[in-house]
Formats: structure tokens, sequence, C-alpha cells
């Protein structure tokens, strides 16, 4: 008897685990259903498709004009196929990336808590861990759609334009960094936006906060570590800088492709930090909600 009770609730737990993916899946054609996500979507494509453009040009300058692609690479590094070009390029459409998860946020999340959805789910009997686990879900893979399968193309297609064998061989490394610079942005990203659509559902103070953090603290970070560093510190390692969510994600997303920078183990501590008050945030907003539904 208690053998066919144990496998009913492993049954019922493994079931459970399949209702992540519906909740994310039905998050993201609501943000699919939004003109204004493909204009954003279509802008982070435009440098996906110049870097893919360049890296083709480049590729058919080695064969016709070695001379002139050397050159070129060597004034352009992000070009040269290295982990920093990549580690540029996730960067670069990160940007785009934050501005778009600005105002989908509250169409991933906040629609929830205002038109009933939260209480839909509640009533399925879905626990809090698992529905956070599925908007959580639907933000990584806005996150990973946006910045590391474009970078994954854009590897795999300067492998294929020149010495396929010898590339991967010696770089087969920068998908590593490419998923693990994914996978952080991900999380923790994924951590803080649901964090705060949990407590601001309404779309204009979330974008008004989002634009804080990742608008106004930078200026605010590079600004004091200008003016309060010392003579003898460089920019880049000032203390100050840790106030810039985004650089401590960029420090920390660096070594994944071998690249040191300043001020590692400080981005380390701010990031865990972020993520254990958004993580805390999220399950005392959610078992508030709970209990008023």
């Amino acid at each position: 008897m208690s053998s066919k009770l144990n496998n009913t609730k492993e049954m019922a737990t493994s079931l459970a685990w399949f209702s992540i993916w519906p909740i994310a899946r039905t998050a993201m054609l609501l943000v699919f259903r939004r003109k204004l996500f493909w204009l954003l979507f279509a802008v982070a494509m435009l440098s996906f498709i110049f870097t893919f453009g360049a890296i083709y040009l480049l590729a058919t300058l080695k064969q016709e004009l070695p001379q002139m692609a050397r050159f070129i690479t060597s004034m352009l590094k992000d070009l040269d196929g290295s982990g920093t070009t990549y580690l540029n390029f996730m960067k670069l459409q990160g940007t785009v990336m934050m501005i778009l998860l600005a105002f989908a946020g509250s169409v991933l999340a906040g629609n929830d808590h205002s038109r009933g959805g939260f209480m839909f789910y509640m009533s399925r009997r879905i626990s809090l861990v698992y529905y956070a686990l599925g908007k959580l879900l639907a933000i990584g893979l806005l996150v990973l759609l946006i910045t590391t399968i474009p970078a994954l193309v854009l590897f795999f297609e300067y492998g294929l334009l020149g010495d396929m064998a010898e590339y991967f061989r010696e770089n087969f490394q920068i998908v590593f960094g490419i998923i693990g610079y994914g996978l952080l942005l991900s999380l923790s990203i994924g951590l803080l936006l649901l964090a705060l659509v949990s407590w601001m559902p309404r779309p204009v103070p979330l974008v008004i906060l989002w634009g804080g953090l990742f608008v106004f603290l930078p200026i605010l970070s590079s600004v004091l570590a200008e003016t309060l560093r010392d003579s003898e510190v460089n920019l880049e390692e000032s203390s100050w800088r840790l106030l810039d969510l985004w650089n401590n994600l960029y420090i920390v997303g660096s070594k994944f492709f071998g690249v040191e920078l300043p001020l590692f183990y400080g981005a380390i501590i701010v990031i865990f930090t972020v993520c254990l008050f958004s993580i805390t945030a999220i399950f005392f907003r959610l078992r508030y909600l709970q209990h008023q539904s």
C-alpha cells in the first residue's frame, strides 16, 4: 500500500514539472502577439544581420584579397572570430533585450495579477514554485532568443566559411562560453524582472524602475567612479562600477570566454545578492497573492 502511495506521489511530482512548459508557452505567446515585440526584435536582428554580413565579407576577402582581410581584422577586433567577438556581440544584443523586457515584463507576468491569471493557475493546484519557474523559463527563452542563439549562429558561420576543422578544433570552448553567458543573463535578469513585475505589475512604473536600474545606475556609477576614485586607480577598477549591474554581468560573462576583467569577485557578490533578494521578493509576493485569492 505504501509503495503505491509513493508511486502516486512520484507520478504527481513528475506531472507537476510538466506544468512549467505550458505556463512559459502561454506567457511567450502573449508577448508574440504584441507588435512592439516584433519591432524591437527586428532592431535586435539588424545587429545580427550586420555582423553576419561582415563575417561573410571577411571570409570572401580572405580568399581573394588576404592582405586586406588581415588588415581589416586587425582593425576590427570584434570580427576576428575570437571569444571577444561573441562576448561583445551578446553585450550589444543585451541592450535591445533590456528595452524589450521592460515593455514585455508586464505581459509576461504582470497581467496575471491584474486580470486573474494568477488565481486561475492556483485553482489548477499548481504550486508557487512551478508557477515562478514557468514565468522564469519564459523570460529566459526570450533572452536566449535574442542573445545566445544568434551568437551560436555567428560562431558556426565563422567556422564554416573558413578552415572549418581547424577553427572548431581551436575554438570549441567558445560554444560553452556563449551558452554560459546566455544562461547567466537568463537567470539573473529573469529573477530580477520577475521580482519587479510581481510587486509592480503595471507597465509604466515597471519601465521607469527598469530604466533606473539599467540607465540611471550605469551613468551614476560612471560619474562616481570618475569623480571619487583615486588618481592611481584605473576607472574600470573603481568599486563604484559595481553599481552597474549590466557591467557586472559583462565582467562575470567575460570569464566564460577566458577574458580576465577587474572587479570579478565583487561582480559575483553583487549578482548573487541581487538574485537572492529577487527570489525572496518573488515568493513573499506570490505567497501574499495566494492568500489574497
